[in-house]
């Protein structure tokens, strides 16, 4: 009998992520090439919680430094095989695929559109209290994912049709990508470039991407 080969997560999700850049109008500002995906372990079993999260390694308006007062932080320059990485994204195991099938691409879609239009580093933004969740963010989703279902042949993809637990069974394992948490790194303002080295007026910009980033 021969020996079941891992089934890799990481690497099916990027290739539906080219195929969406290239079928879908919408998402063809995305540049597969310069995102990354990569697994963690969700906490619980619970079917609540965070699915997936889309990380940008850029500032507002794509910038790579900030300066707050005495204080700066620089983003690292993350690169892949000779390619500049402007974002990463992580779908937490076993949750993303203890949704329903449909769920998962829907959970897949939301994060890529997340994704700046301009495709700069930094994530989509709305007017309003909610910057990163317009009123038109969810609807956007929907209609995306409609069209996505349209251009995919899903039985294609493993983890568009099977459970973790049926996945596990046919592949004897789900493995992917297991990416560090990137974050800029803090510095004095004196090490920027002279250019740079200004306090930006909208200070509180900062506040709202660390706690969305998580450090």
């Amino acid at each position: 009998m021969a020996a079941k080969v891992a089934y890799n997560l990481t690497d099916d999700v990027a290739l539906v992520v080219h195929l969406l850049a290239k079928r879908v109008p919408r998402l063809a500002h995305l540049r597969p090439a310069q995102v990354i995906h990569g697994i963690t372990q969700a906490r619980n079993r619970s079917r609540y919680g965070v699915f997936a999260e889309c990380h940008g390694l850029r500032f507002k308006h794509g910038k790579r430094e900030h300066v707050a007062g005495k204080h700066a932080w620089v983003w690292p320059e993350v690169r892949v095989r000779g390619q500049e990485i402007l974002y990463y994204i992580t779908y937490f195991l076993p949750r993303f695929l203890d949704q329903p099938p449909q769920h998962r691409l829907n959970t897949l879609i939301h994060e890529l559109w997340h994704i700046s239009p301009q495709f700069n580093g930094d994530l989509r933004r709305f007017a309003g209290r909610n910057e990163f969740h317009g009123e038109s963010f969810d609807r956007d989703v929907e209609s995306l994912c409609a069209e996505a279902l349209s251009q995919l042949e899903i039985d294609r993809f493993p983890f568009l049709r099977w459970s973790f637990e049926e996945l596990v069974d046919r592949f004897g394992a789900v493995v992917g990508a297991r990416l560090r948490h990137f974050k800029p790194r803090r510095v004095h303002p004196s090490e920027l470039p002279v250019n740079q080295a200004v306090v930006p007026p909208a200070l509180h910009a900062f506040g709202r991407q660390r706690q969305l980033f998580g450090f």
